[in-house]
């Protein structure tokens, strides 16, 4: 346990208490100061994969026709990956209804997330690529704002958002969430101020079409593959703090679960897929210090974790079993610590849970997989 805290203790003092993180607050700032002419402002593709999201896809594209950005430089692409409900019809009335530009894209067969951002890709016209999914609502300010940021600053290969959850529920699942989001949120921002954020959002995220790659269809996260091809061609790619998307959230253990536990695995195939960033000069700071401790914090740490408990476990046994009591105990006063919403403690909490996420997801990353039944979440979509 003591390399488990050496390993966020580095991390806290490299990356969260850097110095650079208010230089980038106030670059970011400067860059949304900026004023664009309409002639200036480049065409975006926004790229939408829906599979069986027949009660939300009309309100999603609602959303993305009062997003602010002319309407002749988007086009909007509707990947529908192989519905078996009215996704497809709601969204094509959607389109002629909203006189949105832009078209459903039909795929012959499952391809996953990831397939279905390659698919729009080709037959997307934009300069720049936006990414979102059919069951968030977009801040409306974020394609001008993202926009922005990338004239402003040039190495930035793309820019992606910070999460606000949705759930009216006040579930344990949703704690956990709400507490690791605002932790998480912080991780992003620094170490974007340091150079890159890894994985970041594909929720929402603003890229320039030459760093948008294809993606591997059958291992690793979008985000995560999507953010390590910008890194690799020389370019940043950062978390903006004043872009939003909001999220509905699961609202039960076992979803989140299920959840956490997909993406841990595919997190860890797309850093796995990429180690020789480890310690390259052309990656800079993200390759000497972020990603380095993002492997021990995604790797290592869920491992040592493990070892350590068993080790602590099967010692208090030898020595008596009212220590295995006390342990038992203690984890039980900072789970309902957690519960009454003890910042410190649901944080502590969200960690020690999280981290067991990342141990199951570590033993299954080798599993190469397209496609997944889709998690049930929070019944409400959109602002708060």
């Amino acid at each position: 346990f003591t390399l488990v805290t050496s390993i966020f203790v580095a991390y806290f003092f490299l990356i969260v208490r850097s110095p650079r993180k208010l230089e980038y607050l106030h670059a970011i700032d400067e860059a949304m100061s900026r004023t664009l002419q309409s002639s200036e402002l480049p065409k975006i593709s926004i790229l939408i994969p829906a599979y069986n999201e027949e009660k939300v896809v009309e309100k999603k594209l609602r959303d993305i026709a009062a997003m602010q950005y002319p309407h002749d430089k988007r086009e909007v692409l509707l990947i529908d990956d192989c519905s078996t409900d009215e996704t497809r019809a709601i969204a094509e009335r959607a389109f002629r209804e909203l006189g949105l530009a832009g078209k459903v894209i039909k795929n012959s067969r499952r391809t996953g997330v990831n397939g279905c951002y390659n698919r729009g890709l080709k037959e997307s016209t934009g300069d720049l690529i936006a990414t979102t999914d059919a069951d968030v609502m977009v801040d409306h300010e974020a394609l001008l704002k993202s926009v922005k940021v990338l004239d402003a600053m040039r190495d930035v290969g793309g820019v992606t958002s910070r999460m606000v959850p949705m759930s009216p529920a006040r579930t344990t699942a949703v704690r956990i969430e709400r507490s690791y989001r605002d932790f998480y949120d912080t991780m992003c921002v620094a170490e974007s101020a340091m150079h890159s954020t890894f994985p970041g959002y594909t929720t929402f995220a603003l890229v320039r079409r030459s760093a948008f790659p294809p993606i591997p269809v059958e291992y690793g996260c979008s985000d995560g593959n999507i953010s390590l091809a910008i890194i690799r061609k020389g370019l940043r790619y950062i978390c903006v703090p004043t872009i939003f998307f909001y999220e509905p959230i699961v609202e039960s253990l076992r979803e989140q679960l299920r959840q956490k536990v997909r993406r841990g695995a595919r997190q860890i195939q797309s850093a796995w897929a990429n180690k020789d960033i480890l310690f390259s000069r052309e990656c800079g700071a993200f390759g000497n210090a972020v990603f380095p401790l993002r492997l021990l914090m995604m790797i290592v740490s869920p491992l040592l974790s493990l070892v350590g408990c068993v080790a602590i476990l099967v010692a208090l046994a030898h020595v008596s079993i009212y220590w295995v009591l006390a342990l038992t105990l203690f984890l039980l006063v900072l789970y309902g610590g957690s519960r009454l919403g003890l910042s410190k403690l649901s944080l502590l909490w969200s960690l020690v849970v999280h981290q067991c996420y990342l141990l199951v997801g570590l033993l299954l990353s080798g599993r190469k997989r397209s496609v997944w039944r889709p998690v049930q979440r929070s019944s409400i979509i959109g602002r708060s």
